[in-house]
């Protein structure tokens, strides 16, 4: 008899397990599917799947052929897919081709790595050069010195302009500011704030799920459905030296039945730098901020707002004895 009821529970516990196997969803990732001509319809294996921008999810893992038209016209790629990933697809209709963005970047900091080896070498040999001429030259200077009066500087002599640095500083350490307003019942407002000169092609869009409420006690939360608000912003920055960063940024605020220990919504960040992306969860505590390094930004995030800044010249302002100004 026991060992009847234990080959029963040993039929449904397998049972059990096969059918939560075949209830997992099969392997997925994202695209996001931007194009240099703005609306260009885009068809994933020669199904509609929305016009660029676009960010599709849910994407079975594999292979997959990705067209975009645009007015008559098409281009085309295959890309594989694997299974978590947010690939970042651009369409280059002036090159009548679909990149991986990921796969642009590799390329592209391989050509700098070998373009900053050859000026290396370069400027190796000029100050070897320099070094042999140096003490005919040092011993003119010295000559002319002896030569020439000295100067007197005038009093209340103006200061200098900014130099290159500065300007340089104040052109790429603020990238962008994302500003968050609640408006109205359940709507959100969003405010983006970017430096033009360095920031192109931004375009953003957000949305609203389920049904949402304020209470009596002014809480937004969940009446019925999956409930959420969301914002999705995509750009590229060019730098100083010509190099060309992709962003893609997904906001999304979860909102609760009710209130709990942890609030009454949860906040997430999916944060892609050319395709590498990294999830970040609002965790501070009392409304402060959350700061998060990826390559060579920071993130600063608040509930209200967050900022993407160039980390490596947050820190030479500060190496320098500087205040680092606020965004």
């Amino acid at each position: 008899m026991r060992i009847r009821v234990f080959v029963l529970m040993l039929v449904f516990l397998v049972a059990g397990l096969i059918q939560a196997a075949e209830e997992r969803p099969a392997n997925v990732g994202n695209m996001d599917v931007r194009s240099s001509l703005i609306g260009g319809r885009v068809y994933i294996d020669d199904v509609y799947s929305g016009d660029a921008d676009v960010f599709i999810e849910d994407v079975p893992a594999g292979e997959h052929s990705v067209a975009i038209r645009y007015s008559g016209q098409v281009i085309r790629g295959r890309f594989k897919l694997k299974s978590g990933e947010t690939m970042m697809l651009e369409g280059r209709f002036d090159e009548n081709r679909i990149v991986d963005l990921k796969e642009v970047a590799r390329e592209e900091a391989m050509k700098r790595a070998e373009a900053e080896r050859k000026a290396e070498a370069e400027q190796k040999a000029v100050e070897a050069e320099r070094k042999k001429k140096e003490p005919a030259a040092t011993a003119k200077v010295e000559e002319k010195k002896k030569a020439e009066p000295k100067k007197i500087a005038p009093a209340g002599a103006k200061r200098s302009p900014k130099g290159a640095e500065d300007e340089r500083q104040d052109l790429h350490l603020n990238i962008i500011r994302i500003d968050f307003e609640d408006v109205g019942a359940t709507d959100l407002k969003v405010t983006p704030r970017y430096n033009s000169k360095v920031v192109e092609n931004f375009n953003d869009g957000k949305s609203i799920g389920g049904k949402l409420y304020r209470s009596k006690q002014n809480y937004l939360l969940c009446e019925a459905g999956a409930c959420y608000r969301d914002w999705t912003g995509r750009f590229f920055y060019i730098d100083e030296t010509g190099k060309r960063d992709a962003f893609l940024i997904r906001y999304k605020e979860s909102v609760f039945t009710g209130v709990t220990p942890q609030g009454t919504s949860n906040l997430d960040m999916d944060l892609c730098l050319n395709g590498d992306c990294k999830r970040i969860t609002y965790s501070a505590e009392g409304g402060g901020a959350v700061q998060s390094r990826f390559d060579r930004y920071v993130l600063s995030w608040s509930r209200t707002a967050f900022t993407i800044r160039r980390a490596d010249l947050m820190k030479e302002i500060t190496d320098a004895g500087g205040k680092v100004p606020e965004f």
